[in-house]
């Protein structure tokens, strides 16, 4: 990736680290490269700031472990303001539920440590371009909104291709239902559904899956949690093969297609689907 530094010194920059020595070495590389860098030390102090500077700052980056209030817990709070800020989190920790569950507040990117300043650099510039982009369209949707005027017939003319898409999604998600083996996940893996195909391909009773970890149908549990990660850090579809055990105890290499559920209006990954089929 080549680093625009001309977009780089239009940045400002959030900057949420305890540890001091860490902070003033990477400070020191920061405020060479961005317009301008806000630093804090904690939690709520990096959400003062966000308060105070929202309308400047674009992009954020900030430690999970940080005292007073978490990296993890300022991130929710920010995105409850804004939800469209680049939030990127540098870390320590490698665990998977840790990232999984930083990954689920919807923040952009984790970084761990040490930190490599060219690797977050280049982070940083490309989640900005997205935000700004998203703003720029956001700002012209909405300018375009405020000008357009719509006569009832055209609302009508709208409605009724409305109503025809409506129905073919209807029978698409009946198809699915029906034929498509799939098993829906919330955001840490606990099986949520599943559809009839996939009850006739593993012979489970329902209450056997409903409620219960996505380890209960595979061996590899830790293969599962890595695909989810890497669907909401790249926030689209994922194909991938994996085995699955049925009632019975065999085991059956299936081709799965896992994806990110959005269902709430505040775009926080809420779990995934994945549809199955048996690999030949």
């Amino acid at each position: 990736m080549n680093i625009d530094l001309k977009e780089l010194k239009t940045i400002t920059l959030l900057y949420v680290e305890d540890d001091e020595m860490t902070k003033a070495q990477t400070i020191s590389v920061f405020e060479k490269i961005f317009q301008k860098v806000l630093t804090a030390s904690d939690g709520e102090e990096g959400l003062e700031l966000f308060n105070k500077n929202i309308d400047s700052i674009d992009a954020i980056v900030t430690d999970l472990n940080l005292p007073k209030m978490t990296g993890l817990k300022m991130a929710e709070e920010i995105h409850k303001i804004s939800q469209n800020v680049p939030v990127i989190f540098t870390t320590a920790y490698t665990d998977e539920d840790t990232l999984l569950k930083a990954i689920s507040l919807n923040v952009d990117s984790y970084i761990t440590k040490p930190i490599k300043i060219k690797d977050l650099t280049e982070t940083i510039l490309m989640y900005v371009k997205k935000y700004r982009e998203k703003q720029n369209l956001y700002d012209t949707t909405k300018a375009l909104a405020s000008e357009m005027k719509t006569t009832r017939k055209d609302y009508d003319k709208l409605k009724d291709k409305f109503d025809i898409i409506e129905k073919k999604l209807d029978f698409y998600k009946f198809l699915s239902e029906q034929f498509i083996a799939y098993v829906k996940l919330d955001s840490y893996g606990v099986i949520q559904s599943v559809s009839p195909q996939f009850i006739n391909i593993y012979k489970y009773p329902m209450s056997d899956l409903i409620g219960k970890p996505i380890s209960t149908i595979t061996n590899n549990a830790s293969n599962i949690q890595k695909k989810m990660l890497e669907v909401l850090k790249k926030k689209e579809a994922l194909g991938f093969e994996e085995k699955f055990i049925t009632f019975d105890k065999e085991e059956f290499t299936f081709h799965n297609i896992i994806y990110p559920l959005y269902e709430n209006s505040d775009e926080y990954a809420t779990g995934y689907m994945i549809y199955q089929s048996l690999a030949r």
